[in-house]
């Protein structure tokens, strides 16, 4: 049976599956590859985009942040290299990490919305291939949303950020080390047929896979916070990165 991308939709012998496309960047831990993936769609998450890095390194950046909190508070079985990145430094302060945007990257207006428009273009291209690892399904039209954005840059992405009422989250040994992405693990987690929740080390996020309206939107939001309550005290539309507790803050209350 031949081989079909789950981005491009070409099958074999158009396009070629001969590299490993991991769902999770490996270095980020990811240990899970799609076979779905072509060689030239796998290159291009890789790829520097026009601003001068890839949508993989968009997710490791930032991700690596929250993988090194985790770290700092659970013994490790596999060596895991120092944390480094080109946009952050974490420093301490009474025994208290915290993230700070170097200086070079501080004073550019539009830095955080451009890393956080391909943070979220990483978000939804670990999704799909994941959800096609774990399940076989992706390769709808329904998901056609996802891939004009993800893969194509096409139309825009409402990506929300719920934020905990405490900073305590169930996980197993090790995902620090090795991260894998969640779609059902906790009963908080709601999903319907227009919107999905995923939980990601310890953050849970939510976005539509297909078109919506407001109503939908609204209806959506209202009734994942009912299952969130107690747990989760607000959803928050990502719009910079700082929206999202990288660095798990709540940790430190």
């Amino acid at each position: 049976m031949k081989l079909k991308c789950l981005w491009c939709l070409n099958e074999e012998p158009k396009v070629t599956f001969e590299k490993k496309a991991h769902t999770i960047p490996k270095s980020l831990g990811g240990q899970n590859y799609n076979k779905n993936v072509c060689d030239e769609c796998n290159s291009f998450f890789g790829n520097k985009q026009e601003v001068n890095y890839s949508i993989e390194e968009a997710l490791k950046e930032t991700f690596n942040i929250t993988r090194r909190r985790l770290l700092m508070v659970t013994k490790q079985k596999r060596q895991v290299g120092k944390f480094k990145s080109r946009f952050f430094d974490i420093k301490e302060r009474n025994g208290k990490p915290r993230l700070v945007v170097k200086p070079s990257f501080r004073l550019n207006s539009t830095y955080q919305r451009e890393l956080s428009y391909y943070f979220k273009r990483g978000l939804y291209k670990m999704y799909l291939e994941e959800l096609n690892r774990q399940t076989d399904k992706g390769f709808e039209p329904k998901y056609d949303v996802i891939r004009s954005f993800a893969r194509y840059g096409k139309g825009t992405a409402t990506v929300l950020y719920f934020n905990r009422v405490a900073g305590m989250m169930m996980m197993f040994a090790r995902e620090a080390e090795t991260p894998v992405l969640y779609f059902d693990r906790m009963t908080y987690l709601y999903s319907n047929e227009q919107f999905v929740e995923i939980e990601f080390l310890g953050h849970v996020f939510g976005f539509p896979i297909t078109l919506f309206s407001k109503s939908d939107f609204d209806n959506y939001i209202e009734k994942s916070l009912k299952e969130k309550q107690g747990l989760f005290k607000e959803a928050k539309v990502i719009d910079k990165l700082t929206d999202v507790d990288l660095n798990l803050r709540i940790m430190n209350s």
